[in-house]
């Protein structure tokens, strides 16, 4: 990988939930994939699925324990991005603090870069 990427970081408390998710599915040791995909109204989404087989072109980055799989197309648009876990009143999930991102839609669930 070319050094200046920065990679992926992962906060102890989306590690925490990272963990229960994978434990509660019977697979502690597998990884969890990151990517982006063509959705929402501002053009991109995070998708986040359990990886249990790598792919060749898979960077990993393992953190607290966790491992995050990003294939090499997602990483050009996800490098240095921080996963993190926040609970709201009505609404708790994995948010993703991305420097690349240069817009997001009213309801938070689209981006562009």
């Amino acid at each position: 990988m070319d050094e200046g990427f920065k990679g992926i970081t992962l906060t102890e408390l989306a590690a925490e939930k990272v963990h229960g998710m994978l434990a509660k599915r019977g697979t502690p040791n597998a990884a969890v994939r990151l990517g982006v995909t063509s959705s929402g109204c501002s053009g991109l989404s995070y998708k986040l699925e359990y990886a249990d087989q790598l792919e060749e072109s898979d960077k990993v980055f393992e953190q607290h324990g966790v491992r995050l799989v990003i294939d090499e197309k997602s990483l050009l648009t996800m490098d240095g991005t921080q996963m993190d876990f926040e609970t709201k009143q009505f609404k708790s999930g994995f948010k993703f603090t991305n420097p690349k991102m240069k817009e997001e839609c009213g309801c938070g669930e689209s981006f562009k870069v």
